[in-house]
């Protein structure tokens, strides 16, 4: 199988191969002539682009929001926090009990990420927190700092559910429910029960009856379910995490139930709020609908860390223009000189304009044409948001026992989906937004200790230049120019 296309040796000796070295205003890959077709070829025909990054001033921030505080973000000196050389064990010490962080030693975690670094202490303080980091290519960062608080606060003598975590999809609920029962062992007698949608309800109808979990991990409709029925009760909650709190806000099928759990179930006085999530558009806004929401408490912490930082240095950014009659074509001249092992397609969401015209999804019509088209690779598999949920669990675990894979996936594969094997990630379609972009972007690069190259390739019209451009500004990385 041949090797991914690294910075100085794109194919296999093997091939013909065109070379033309980047230097400071240039950077092109040209792929190799087996690949090309002539319609193909003449389509990529176009200049060099300069390209921009902005210079690295951002500097991490906290604000810091009570009554008598105004709704501004304070910039912080980028000073040396006194916790710097810290372990975990030093940070949670006299908090959180010692299997726990027996546990957390036993798997690898010792040295903390910035953002638990520094919003430990503030949740161990009991204040309401917003986490607001950029995607770290740490797998866990968001879900350890919560959890810790957690297991901070519970009574595992307790029998009712004193800590919620709140949830956008089924597979970002199943890696926290891993996590939650990894640092659950014994001698915690503490069980964490998976409320998710698709999931057996009735099952966990009896099991809530029997004995209530102390953590419940849900998807905001299976829980809505369970609460209408007064299957459980929230008045013993004590922790309400609500993760990638963005999206959740953004989905029209999700916010009315999240904004009646936030403001109806246990006051804010007698719980701790957590929303965390990699990108909270319009943060300022947001931190003021949450006090006057009374969604948190008036002295909330709105932790951000690192605003803006350049992507890991082994993730490389790549792009292909061409005409739009010629992308599944391009696509397989991509993979068929990439040969990745793991991989994600990124798909757009069908529109509502298509659907009533009773137009396949175009996630379907690729999978078609790479089926057709495409031989090296039989593990292709499907993920979408409107897959049965247990279509979309089976085509995971397919991925994860199976050797290589390449999944063609919309947007629901870009948050909490954890495929550390991942090498390559194409964007067929460019994402909305920089933010998605990031998203999908961290989707690669999280096998831990590893220091193999990833790849983000763009696949974009010629009107996308200057989309693709705003990216590269906002995320502060360097997209090279791939040639066919």
């Amino acid at each position: 199988m041949a090797s991914s296309i690294a910075a100085t040796q794109l194919f296999p000796l093997s091939h013909t191969l065109c070379f033309s070295k980047p230097n400071q205003n240039q950077h092109r890959f040209i792929l190799p002539s087996k690949c090309t077709d002539p319609n193909l070829c003449s389509s990529f025909n176009f200049k060099n682009r300069a390209l921009f990054c902005t210079s690295n001033f951002f500097r991490p921030s906290q604000a810091v929001l009570n009554s008598s505080t105004p709704l501004i973000s304070q910039e912080e000196p980028n000073t040396k926090n006194k916790n710097d050389n810290s372990t975990l064990r030093e940070i949670c010490q006299g908090h959180v009990p010692e299997h726990v962080l027996g546990r957390l030693e036993e798997v690898g975690y010792v040295v903390p990420t910035d953002v638990q670094r520094q919003a430990l202490p503030v949740l161990f303080s009991g204040r309401d927190c917003i986490i607001h980091a950029q995607v770290n290519f740490d797998r866990f960062w968001k879900t350890l700092a919560y959890l810790l608080l957690i297991y901070s606060v519970i009574n595992a003598q307790r029998s009712a559910v004193q800590a919620l975590i709140v949830v956008p999809t089924r597979e970002l609920g199943m890696q926290v429910t891993k996590v939650a029962r990894m640092l659950a062992a014994k001698p915690m007698d503490i069980t964490v029960m998976a409320l998710l949608d698709g999931g057996m309800l009735r099952r966990h109808k009896s099991w809530l009856k029997a004995e209530p979990p102390t953590i419940v991990v849900a998807t905001i409709a299976s829980l809505c379910q369970m609460l209408e029925k007064h299957i459980f009760k929230l008045e013993a909650m004590q922790v309400l995490v609500i993760d990638e709190v963005d999206f959740m806000f953004n989905s029209s099928k999700q916010v009315s139930s999240l904004r009646k759990l936030l403001t109806s179930y246990s006051s804010c006085n007698n719980r701790r709020t957590v929303f965390a999530s990699a990108s909270i558009p319009q943060h300022r806004r947001f931190l003021h609908d949450c006090i006057q929401q009374k969604w948190t408490k008036n002295d909330v912490v709105h932790i951000h860390v690192n605003p803006i930082e350049p992507m890991p240095s082994r993730l490389q950014h790549r792009f292909l223009t061409c005409s739009k009659n010629l992308r599944y074509q391009t696509l397989l001249a991509l993979l068929q000189a990439d040969a990745p092992k793991s991989g994600i397609i990124f798909v757009g969401e069908q529109s509502e304009k298509s659907k009533r015209a009773g137009n396949a999804p175009p996630t379907t019509l690729l999978i078609d044409f790479l089926k057709t088209s495409y031989g090296d690779c039989s593990d292709i598999l499907l993920m979408e948001e409107d897959m049965n949920f247990n279509l979309r669990a089976a085509s995971l675990l397919e991925v994860k026992q199976g050797g290589g894979y390449l999944l063609v996936a919309t947007d629901i594969a870009a948050r909490g989906v954890d495929l550390p094997e991942t090498t390559h990630i194409y964007n067929f379609d460019l994402p909305r937004t920089a933010v998605d972009y990031l998203h999908r972007a961290g989707r690669t690069g999280r096998k831990p200790f590893s220091d193999e190259e990833c790849y983000v390739t763009n696949i974009i019209l010629p009107e996308e230049h200057f989309v693709l451009q705003r990216y590269e500004n906002e995320l502060m990385f360097k997209c090279e120019e791939l040639i066919l």
